[in-house]
């Protein structure tokens, strides 16, 4: 049975670079997109429903190529791991999941998880017992004996535990592999020194790789950056330079290999910013201890850096793409695009960050443009993002696989006492 839907614009931002396009009629057809036509150029028959929303600006869907899916609290690493059964860490999939759809995110990676929690809240998404962006998973994420997110439970030592541990998520259904390059924020890991070798990282990458899937690596120490650079994984998470001094340094020589090889990164430059938020108000209203002080300078160093590096590659033309490393927090999507921004992205460079250059980042080729024959994962954003960068604030409306899936004036008119006539407005 053929299912047609129109969703008219005023505006539509296709994903690909081109200019935008006014008056817009966009015909989706089982899940689909099907045609593009000026709006009013075709007499719709009366049984096709439309959709519009007037004033806004009509994109692709968000994809966030960085989030764990079982955090979602502000609660130490180590608390959650202590304290959490599986059980309550899948459960708390669905809602962070559904926070991220609202805010216009279409497609996920989830990046780690402990055991199969990963696997269990992609599966349950896909049984639709819950509403989500469409979901990937690594399930476990890869690392040496004691490694960053050890507790995850995928640790692997030397060429042939990594080649098996490979094999064994892709039997599991893993959609791609993380592998953690450095040491991270687990408690007893050291962030600023690199783990596998490259010859480890490189079993890895070809591994994942016969299977026909993606490689992502976490890299906070610059030695980790240059590894994994040299092992040839697909995307390089954070690359933050960190060195053994708690300095940071750009490497140029690791930076031209980047290039050289057309490597994706994602600076998941919003990590710490609430933080930098949080102690800036406090020094404001009541003062710091030195200690939190010490934090406040840290986290604005860190972020400082990040996007001096962020623009820097830019400028070599490597492609950024958008990773929130959702953990604290799910929902906040624009704050990344907001930082993105300050680091040297146009607008419609952080459009294509976030939709058509992500989705091919992870794989995902029939997402992230409005062009025929991709899915229909829209969303209606309250202004023009490429004169307003704060109406990535606004998601209005999101459409997922040509469904209607969230409808922000829906909030009000769902409290109304005048629910049924307010209800007669729709088309659809």
């Amino acid at each position: 049975m053929t299912i047609l839907k129109i969703y008219r614009a005023d505006l539509m931002i296709d994903g690909t670079g081109n200019e935008p396009r006014k008056s817009v009629d966009v015909l989706v057809e089982n899940g689909r997109i099907s045609e593009i036509l000026p709006s009013g150029s075709v007499d719709w028959s009366e049984n096709i429903p439309i959709y519009e929303n007037k004033g806004m600006t009509l994109m692709p869907g968000f994809v966030d190529v960085h989030t764990h899916l079982m955090f979602g609290t502000p609660r130490s690493y180590e608390d959650v791991i202590k304290n959490d059964s599986d059980e309550l860490l899948i459960l708390r999939g669905p809602k962070n999941a559904y926070l991220h759809l609202r805010a216009g995110v279409t497609t996920l990676r989830d990046c780690g998880a402990r055991n199969n929690a990963g696997f269990a809240i992609k599966n349950a998404s896909e049984a639709k017992l819950f509403l989500s962006p469409r979901i990937l998973v690594c399930g476990r994420p890869l690392t040496i004996t004691g490694g960053h997110f050890w507790w995850c439970g995928q640790e692997a030592d030397g060429p042939d535990e990594v080649r098996k541990a490979v094999r064994q998520l892709v039997k599991e259904g893993a959609d791609f592999l993380k592998i953690m390059a450095s040491g991270g924020g687990t408690i007893g890991t050291d962030p600023s020194r690199p783990t596998f070798s490259v010859k480890e990282l490189r079993t890895a990458v070809e591994q994942i790789h016969e299977f026909g899937k993606k490689a992502a690596a976490h890299c906070i120490s610059a030695d980790s950056v240059e590894r994994a650079a040299q092992a040839g994984v697909d995307q390089i998470e954070h690359f933050n330079f960190l060195l053994l001094d708690g300095s940071r340094k750009f490497s140029q020589r690791t930076a031209e290999m980047i290039a050289k090889k057309d490597l994706i990164l994602s600076p998941t430059i919003q990590t710490g910013y609430r933080a930098i938020e949080s102690l800036e108000n406090k020094r404001e209203l009541s003062g710091l201890s030195p200690s939190e002080e010490n934090q406040l300078q840290a986290a604005k160093y860190k972020l400082d850096t990040k996007l001096e590096y962020t623009n820097r590659f830019r400028e070599m033309g490597v492609k950024i793409v958008m990773g929130t490393d959702a953990i604290k927090k799910f929902g906040d999507y624009a704050i990344g695009l907001k930082l993105l921004s300050k680091a040297g992205l146009t607008q419609m460079e952080l459009i294509r960050s976030a939709t058509s250059v992500a989705a091919k980042a992870i794989g995902v080729n029939d997402i992230g443009e409005l062009l025929p024959g991709m899915k229909a994962d829209m969303i209606y954003l309250d202004g023009n993002p490429l004169s307003d960068i704060n109406s990535f604030d606004r998601v209005m409306t999101v459409v997922l696989n040509g469904e209607l899936v969230v409808d922000k004036k829906l909030d009000h008119i769902l409290s109304s006492p005048n629910l049924g006539k307010d209800m007669a407005m729709f088309k659809i």
